[in-house]
């Protein structure tokens, strides 16, 4: 089951746009099944915690643990400088203001408490959704969502971890396809 994710990123925001949590009880086993393929090699930071392993890779919100990845599958990280993790979010923020891509990235253990706390840029139908403000520091967290791929980078103590994880097939589409 290769190549497989898991990813209610969707749902999520389009339930934070209409104030209605999404159902996610359907991808409870999914989401159990890719935590525990991802076993192996655990990390954390203030605000989200981490696993990969040759089998997969997960990640989830300390605080928040519906805001969940999961995929199935080898996926390698690549420990990076700040200053290569500077260069990663310049480009992911002029990507998103040229609607390329969708992104999250969250600068304090706050998440949510200021705009200064994090930025949001994606589109929901044909809308282009902007929520709080993007600056140009090193974020604790990054996502950044194009058509072709998903770069995720965790702030640590002194370095920065990325992963770049090539488009999945969702999970329970790929089952019942």
């Amino acid at each position: 089951m290769t190549g497989f994710e898991i990813d209610p990123q969707r749902q999520l925001l389009e339930g934070m746009e209409s104030g209605e949590f999404p159902d996610l009880k359907p991808l409870a086993l999914a989401r159990e099944y890719a935590l525990e393929s991802a076993q192996g090699n655990p990390g954390e930071n203030e605000i989200v915690r981490w696993w990969h392993s040759p089998e997969g890779f997960y990640y989830e919100f300390k605080r928040f643990p519906a805001a969940f990845y999961g995929r199935l599958g080898l996926v390698q990280g690549e420990y990076l400088t700040a200053h290569q993790a500077q260069e990663l979010v310049w480009e992911a923020l002029a990507r998103a203001d040229k609607e390329e891509a969708d992104l999250m990235i969250f600068y304090t253990a706050s998440l949510m408490q200021s705009d200064q706390d994090f930025f949001m840029a994606y589109t929901l139908g044909h809308t282009r959704i902007e929520r709080g403000e993007a600056r140009y520091v090193l974020p604790l967290f990054m996502r950044l969502q194009t058509p072709q791929h998903l770069l995720v980078l965790f702030r640590l103590q002194d370095e920065y971890l990325a992963f770049k994880v090539p488009k999945g097939q969702p999970l329970l589409q790929g089952l019942f396809a």
